[in-house]
């Protein structure tokens, strides 16, 4: 297992440790103050000078103090809920709750992983093992009592409770590994959306620089084919104009080179044998011209010839071809996500210019099951189109719909208001 895919360390299991201190201090409350016993007449009678009640209290603190800490440390915790077992030679009795104390930090440690419950269990066996190979008396809340009526060593006892201490351990096991699984199964989900994030804005990403290159290469062309053919428009152009007219055609036709080999560092990524043919449709259709907002329409009557239901509202005038690219995009992909998880649903595509924004609504019924919007490819690469245009995406449930909403700056509108003659561009 690989240090990132490790279940995290640290307090483990702090709140199930939490809850087993409190049912083991409830214990010891409602426990008499341990004693020694001496044997009167055939029974077990206390001693109430061996042991004072402060003693009693401190070690319950101890013991209690030893489960908290085993959600750090089991071990250490292992040896601070066995020291008071220490007394027992001397004070030939202990309290219940202690051995319970020992059973907790056996499950907590077992919540952590298997083997940090080897120790806290083998250790917890052992006292087990003196409590039945001996007379020592434990009290519970009822009273003081022994693991059995003789001297020999109380086989059945001890197997019942390696038995039951057994099972619980190995139910904490379970917990915890179910835990860790269901952590790690998080974490792997998380990092394979991350990394579908990462690969669709890097498509996308050469997508764009693709479309980029086809504008600027198609205005760079026209630049160097008119500093070309100027001369021969010209003919009384002197010496001096020519020369400079040379030298843009020249440096446009650099500019052209450099940005093929651009581009080209963008499609390093070759597709496989077995998808050439794919391939080979995918770069005829990028040799198409780039849609627009005109071309919304098409997309929708195509919509409509699948079979899908499409009502559209609303006008654009004069869209930018860099939002109208975006805005094609974005109802192209919001009209697929409708058939694919609202099929039969009527649509709704709204077309939004006022100001100095332009946008698009599209939104379908929803039963109002979708609280939360997983983002695939398509969601992706829309956000990233949006963001290179500086507009802004909501995608989301509403209380009776499903929403795609894209808003973009209306550069026309812009360039219109600060006194450029409409319909003149750059």
């Amino acid at each position: 297992m690989t240090a990132a895919a490790r279940p995290r360390r640290g307090w483990v299991g702090l709140g199930f440790a939490a809850v087993l201190a409190g049912l083991v201090a409830a214990l010891l409350l409602a426990t008499p103050v341990p004693v020694a016993a001496i044997e009167v007449d055939g029974y077990l009678t206390p001693d109430v000078g061996v042991l004072r009640p402060f003693l009693a209290l401190v070690v319950g603190v101890v013991v209690v103090g030893a489960v908290l800490l085993a959600a750090r440390a089991p071990v250490l915790a292992t040896l601070v809920a066995l020291a008071p077992f220490v007394l027992l030679p001397w004070s030939g009795a202990f309290l219940w709750g202690w051995l319970a104390a020992l059973v907790a930090v056996t499950l907590v440690a077992a919540l952590r992983g298997w083997r940090h419950a080897v120790v806290p269990w083998c250790v917890t066996v052992g006292v087990v093992a003196v409590y039945c190979g001996t007379e020592a008396v434990a009290y519970l809340p009822i009273g003081a009592v022994t693991s059995g009526t003789g001297q020999e060593f109380e086989g059945v006892v001890f197997a019942l409770y390696v038995l039951w201490i057994t099972g619980l351990t190995v139910a904490a096991g379970a917990v915890g590994a179910r835990r860790d699984a269901r952590a790690l199964e998080q974490r792997a989900r998380g990092r394979e959306e991350r990394a579908l994030v990462t690969d669709t804005l890097a498509r996308e990403r050469a997508r764009m620089a693709r479309d980029l290159h086809d504008v600027v290469a198609h205005h760079v062309s026209l630049i160097a084919v008119r500093a070309e053919s100027a001369p021969f428009q010209h003919p009384d152009l002197d010496d001096d104009a020519r020369a400079v007219l040379a030298a843009v055609a020249a440096d446009a036709r650099s500019a052209l080179g450099e940005l093929r080999e651009a581009l080209a560092v963008l499609q390093r990524t070759e597709a496989p044998p077995d998808e050439a043919d794919e391939a080979g449709r995918t770069a005829q259709v990028s040799r198409r011209p780039q849609p627009t907002a005109a071309d919304v329409d098409a997309l929708v009557d195509e919509a409509r010839g699948a079979g899908q239901q499409v009502r559209v509202t609303g006008e654009w005038a004069d869209v930018p071809d860099a939002a109208g690219y975006v805005l094609y995009r974005a109802t192209q992909e919001a009209l697929t996500n409708a058939r694919r998880h609202a099929p039969g649903s009527v649509v709704d595509l709204q077309r939004l210019q006022h100001g100095d924004q332009v946008g698009v609504r599209v939104s379908n019924p929803s039963a109002g099951g979708v609280r939360t919007v997983r983002r695939g490819r398509g969601l992706v690469g829309m956000q990233e189109r949006v963001d290179a245009v500086g507009g802004t995406l909501l995608v989301g449930p509403t209380a009776d719909a499903f929403v795609v909403e894209v808003r973009l700056p209306d550069g026309t509108r812009r360039r219109d208001r600060a006194g450029r003659p409409a319909g003149v561009r750059a």
